[in-house]
Parts: structure tokens; C-alpha cells; sequence
């Protein structure tokens, strides 16, 4: 009889499925990560308040992290193939339509229907590693890999979109236009080649079994698998972990849609080329410890990872608020950064760790909520309370303090069911010989 591990060759090669997630995650990264470039300049070609115009981004933030929940939903039950292709075309279309609005709700809308695509391939892409690699020493590493797509994509079209937005007062709506077709073009014939592992496949050699009992000879036993939607909600862990989600994205989203306009302000010299730069160079560590932190927490855990970085990020946004100096600013928005990024990383793969692989994409999908949330301060509050203030240095003050309170939340989560261990039975072991 064929076990499912010895039909491994019938399917793609994982590995080659995770770069096709990259690839398709770095073309939707601009939705998120370049907004800044558009903010000021959509307000001052149609004389709007900068705080109308960052409500879009608010917009799509909730948008895209609430449609995770159907998205992860149809992750889990349905080949990508199709969703995907549909996801590519509404993602460029949201990008070409916006180009064209005349008023802030058009804008809006156009906006929030692209933000659709973006939502479904997120929760997909995700769901892809989580699918691809079921062991434990593993997850973090491909969660990282792919997510590193996002994070970091962006990078390479920063500097051609902010070439375009300055080439006339309406240029915004032809880098809108072309990185739309782009988007299409690139993320339907890749959404061609994707494919999830066929039901029962387990990679060879991996014995969920053996990966089990290790896990009751380590520090922490995981007693609770597999969990689906409904249980998920029961557990005080994923509401806890939704708390720290909502409040570390809140901080660095604040960043990520505000930067340029930050540097302008704040940075003495030339703040407009450093804001540029510091949006541009910043997501590189972005992306990049977002794979870091995946590797290294599939060793110290996702939840001293969450500390550590967190409140590095919280701590360099403090400092943030404090320069006016256009190098050290870049430096600080490097490091805000590269530790935040690793959220998207922490938390998929802890969602992995703690309630199984079957239903991880909606699972997911519930958390990621979360990033809405956080994405109402993020653009259009952030923005008021610097229309207000003159000045952005408050809104520094508040992202920090929420990104060091998310790092501290992680020291307190722990699996559900579980207990320290040291060498004794868990309680799911001593439950099972008292019965």
C-alpha cells in the first residue's frame, strides 16, 4: 500500500511552492508599503486633508485583514490556483482604479476592492507554508521565507514609484497605472503554478507521532492538536495573542503609512530624500528578520522571539521621536523595522504551534483581524492626532508604548493544555494513565 510520504514525487516540490508565494507576495506589498509615497502627494493634487487621504490606508488595512476569515477558510478546503488568479486581477485593477478617482469616497472604493486581492493571496500564502511544512523545526523557517516577500518586496519599487509620482502634480496616477498592470500581469501566471500538497501527504521521513513524543521530552508538551474555529475562540491564548497582534501592528503600521510625511517634519535636512530613503532601506531588514525570526524561533520559541524584538522596536521608536537627524532617523527606522516585521512570522507559525495544521488558514485568518484594528490608529488616527499636534512625535510615544506591551504579552503565552514539563508527563499523559 502507497503511504502518503512515498507519494512526496507525484507532487510539486515545496520549496519550489514557497518561492512561488514570495514571488506573488512581493507584488502585493506595495498596497501596504508605498502608500506613503502616495499620501501627500493624492492630497496636494486634489487639495484634501492628509487625514481623508490616510483613511484609505486605514481602509485597506481592514479590508484585507478581515477577508482573511473567508480567505483562510477557502485556503484550507480549496486548491489556490483559481482564488489566486481571480485575487491577481483585483489587486492591479484596485491599483488602476485608484489612479482614476476624482473624489476621497472613489478613492476609497477603488481602494478597498483592490484590497481584496491582497487579503485572499496573504492568507493563501501563508497557509501555503503552513500546508507545505508540517514539522515543528521547520514552520518558522518557511512562514519566514515566504512572509519575507512581503516585508521586504516593496524595496525594489520604491525608488521607480517615487521617480514616477514626482514626474508631474497628477504622477501618482501613472505609477498607480503601471504598477497595476504589473501586478497583473506577474501574479496571474504565477497564480498557474500553484498547487497544495495532496490530503494525508506527509514529507519523507516526518512521523507527526515521533515529532509528538519529542515534544513531551522538551520544556513545553503541546496536549491540544488540531483545533478547529469554534475551539479556537475558547482559548484564552488566542484572545491574548489577538490583543499583542493588534497592538504591535498598530505600531509599526503607523510607520509604515507615515514615513515620508514623518521625515518631512521631523528630520532638519533634506526630509524628503531621507524619508524616501529611510522607506526604501527599511524594508529590507523588514523582510529580511521576518526569515530571521522564523528561523530563530523555531529554536527559542515564537514567544521570547516576540520579547526580544518587540521591544527593540519599541525602544527605536521612542528614539525616532526624539532625532532630527536624517541619518541616525534611517538607522532607527532600519532597526523599528526589521523588528516588527518578525510579527508576521511569530504569530502564523505560534497559530501553527498551538492549534494544528487542518484549519490553520482560518485560524489565522481570526487572528489577523487583529492588524485591522491596529490599522485604524495607524492611518487615520495617527494622522488627525499629527493634524492636530503639528507634529508626529506623539504618535512615536503611543507606537511605542504599544509595541513593548505587545513584547511583554508574549512572555505569557504559552500552548493551550500544556504545562512546564521538565522531564515529567504532561497533563495530557497523566489524564491518559489516571483513566
Amino acid at each position: 500500500m502507497t503511504t502518503a510520504a512515498q507519494d512526496y514525487g507525484t507532487v510539486p516540490n515545496r520549496w519550489v511552492q514557497a518561492v512561488l508565494a514570495l514571488i506573488i507576495m512581493l507584488f502585493i506589498s506595495p498596497y501596504e508599503y508605498t502608500f506613503t509615497l502616495f499620501e501627500s502627494p493624492i492630497a496636494k493634487a486634489h487639495h484634501w486633508a492628509l487625514p481623508g487621504v490616510a483613511l484609505t490606508f486605514t481602509i485597506y488595512v481592514l479590508v484585507a485583514s478581515f477577508f482573511m476569515i473567508p480567505s483562510g477558510f477557502w485556503s484550507d478546503r480549496w486548491q489556490p490556483r483559481w482564488f489566486t488568479t481571480v485575487a491577481g486581477a483585483i489587486t492591479g485593477l484596485g491599483w488602476i482604479m485608484s489612479a482614476h478617482a476624482q473624489t476621497l469616497p472613489e478613492l476609497y472604493l477603488a481602494y478597498g476592492i483592490g484590497s481584496l486581492g491582497p487579503g485572499y493571496i496573504y492568507a493563501n500564502s501563508v497557509n501555503n507554508a503552513l500546508k507545505w511544512f508540517p514539522e515543528a523545526h521547520r514552520r518558522g523557517l518557511a512562514v519566514g521565507l515566504i512572509d519575507m516577500g512581503f516585508g521586504a518586496g516593496s524595496a525594489l519599487f520604491i525608488p521607480f514609484l517615487a521617480g514616477v509620482i514626482k514626474s508631474g502634480p497628477f504622477g501618482y496616477q501613472t505609477a498607480f497605472t503601471e504598477m497595476g498592470i504589473a501586478m497583473i500581469v506577474v501574479i496571474v501566471i504565477v497564480a498557474q503554478f500553484l498547487h497544495y500538497p495532496q490530503k494525508g501527504w506527509l514529507p519523507e521521513g516526518f512521523s507527526p507521532e515521533l515529532e509528538r513524543q519529542q515534544r513531551l521530552h522538551s520544556r513545553v508538551a503541546n496536549a491540544t492538536q488540531d483545533l478547529g474555529p469554534r475551539d479556537v475562540l475558547k482559548t484564552w491564548q488566542f484572545w491574548l495573542a489577538w490583543i499583542g497582534m493588534a497592538l504591535i501592528t498598530a505600531a509599526g503600521l503607523m510607520v509604515t503609512a507615515h514615513i515620508v510625511d514623518m521625515a518631512k517634519v521631523d528630520v532638519l535636512v533634506a526630509g524628503a530624500v531621507v524619508g524616501v530613503a529611510a522607506a526604501t532601506l527599511s524594508r529590507i531588514p523588514n523582510g529580511l528578520m521576518r526569515w530571521v525570526a522564523g528561523i530563530v524561533s523555531d529554536y527559542i520559541g515564537r514567544e521570547l522571539s516576540m520579547l526580544i524584538a518587540f521591544v527593540i522596536c519599541g525602544l527605536s521608536l521612542f528614539f525616532m521621536a526624539q532625532t532630527h537627524n536624517g541619518t541616525l532617523f534611517i538607522i532607527l527606522a532600519m532597526v523599528a523595522m526589521g523588528t516588527w516585521g518578525p510579527l508576521f512570522t511569530l504569530f502564523p507559525a505560534l497559530v501553527g504551534d498551538y492549534f494544528g495544521r487542518p484549519h490553520s488558514g482560518i485560524n489565522y485568518g481570526m487572528l489577523y483581524t487583529a492588524k485591522g484594528i491596529g490599522g485604524v490608529f495607524a492611518g487615520f488616527i495617527a494622522a488627525a492626532i499629527f493634524h492636530s499636534t503639528h507634529s508626529w512625535t506623539t504618535d512615536f510615544d503611543i507606537a511605542a508604548v504599544f509595541a513593548i506591551v505587545a513584547g511583554i504579552i508574549g512572555i505569557f503565552l504559552k500552548p493551550p493544555g500544556t504545562r512546564l514539563v521538565h522531564g515529567t508527563r504532561n497533563s495530557h499523559e497523566h489524564s491518559s494513565a489516571a483513566s
